[in-house]
């Protein structure tokens, strides 16, 4: 079992995706018992985790495995994660993210003693702006996923009377790192890099607009963000989870390219191109490290390198 028997019970929504397989590594040695809710495909299973494969938009399911389990932490990290997905199966979307994030939290705070609940978000509920965003800055989805995750941030309304246990907010920034799929742009890049090296494709990268700017975090500081926040944030509170800097893709192309020690043109194609694509969006993560003292610690060079070499792996 887990090595600290003193810890926090622990419960992860979405447990088995990209964020949650970082996520639980970090928690191991910190929780007395993790479990995972899951709607789809679980990984192999380890002897230290309990996994449940639970659609979070049936409400009893989702009551009866938070009664048995008394959690002290949730994560929620389950949802429709990507834009394109959101247009396409909209009223999926807004069942998963909204509903399901109802039926959450209110099957926790129902609780005799109702846990801390960290509810992931996402920067995209931010209004477009040209200079860092800080968490009282206008809210402005422009896409269904984004809409979502705007919605379930408002559902926390109804709690923050509550005297124990309640919900934190984290809006994170772009994330990636190692595992995340190749739907998301910098795993895009490393793996036709990787395909390259192994002269499976001409030296040429397949993208959208690559002078976009983007703040760019690795996934394994942000999931030590996570848990500071779970220990240490405030409820009813929002938390930008960013670097604060802001990287081109085409400069993270060069980094790609020094890491690989090849040189690649690059080709723009209609399908990855959005409908509108915002040219810079910036965080602003002061309130996150004040509160809590986090601070991002793994530099995008590393993330890079580790992304490549992930990507060496997969396709051999």
């Amino acid at each position: 079992m887990i090595s600290a028997p003193s810890g926090p019970r622990v419960f992860i929504t979405g447990g088995t995706g990209f964020v949650g397989a970082h996520l639980i590594p970090l928690l191991r040695p910190l929780a007395s018992h993790i479990a995972v809710l899951s709607s789809g495909r679980r990984p192999a299973l380890e002897s230290d985790v309990e996994y449940f494969e639970v659609d979070i938009r049936k409400a009893d399911a989702v009551r009866t495995i938070m009664k048995d389990l008394h959690p002290d932490h949730v994560y929620h990290l389950a949802g429709i994660s990507t834009v394109d997905e959101s247009r396409e199966n909209l009223r999926r979307t807004y069942e998963v993210n909204v509903t399901g994030a109802l039926n959450l939290f209110e099957a926790a705070m129902q609780l005799p003693t109702p846990p801390r609940i960290l509810n992931v978000s996402s920067s995209q509920v931010y209004a477009a702006s040209d200079r860092p965003l800080r968490e009282n800055d206008p809210i402005g989805p422009e896409n269904p996923y984004a809409a979502s995750k705007a919605m379930a941030e408002l559902l926390v309304v109804q709690y923050r009377e509550r005297s124990v246990g309640g919900v934190i907010t984290a809006r994170p920034f772009n994330h990636t790192g190692p595992g995340q799929p190749p739907n998301f742009v910098l795993p895009s890049i490393a793996k036709q890099f990787a395909e390259i090296e192994a002269g499976l494709r001409p030296p040429t990268l397949t993208l959208g607009n690559i002078d976009i700017e983007r703040d760019f975090t690795d996934v394994r500081d942000v999931v030590r963000a996570y848990w500071m926040l779970l220990t240490k944030g405030r409820f009813d509170e929002v938390y930008n989870v960013c670097s604060g800097s802001l990287v081109s893709l085409r400069d993270i192309i060069e980094l790609f390219q020094q890491s690989a020690g090849i040189e690649v043109s690059t080709t723009s194609v209609a399908k990855n191109l959005r409908l509108k694509d915002v040219p810079r969006v910036c965080g602003d993560p002061e309130k996150l490290c004040q509160e809590t003292g986090w601070h991002p610690e793994i530099p995008l060079k590393k993330t890079v390198e580790d992304l490549l070499s992930y990507w060496r792996r997969a396709i051999m």
